[in-house]
């Protein structure tokens, strides 16, 4: 087990065990975890695959524009009401 952490970052390059489930643009991922090579975390939207490992060297932090963009957005998960980001 790594680091124990809660913070929103930019990911390109994903994988879960289930495979390859990277997003070419980059996408917004909350990481929970800190490992040697990886961030354990999993992306904010899509079909919520949890514990998928971000790789150091294509995941990055927020810059100020990204963090204004999300910060209070409304994200909803399957059948649960929607709950604003504290994006910071």
């Amino acid at each position: 087990m790594g680091e124990k952490v809660s913070k929103y970052m930019i990911g390109t390059t994903a994988i879960h065990k289930m495979g390859d489930i990277s997003r070419e643009e980059g996408d917004l991922c909350y990481i929970h975890e800190i490992g040697k090579d990886y961030y354990v975390g999993n992306w904010v939207t899509g079909y919520g695959f949890i514990r998928v490992l971000f790789p150091k060297e294509t995941t990055r932090g927020l810059t100020q524009e990204e963090k204004d963009y999300w910060n209070g957005r409304g994200v909803q998960i399957g059948s649960q009401p929607a709950f604003p980001l504290k994006v910071d």
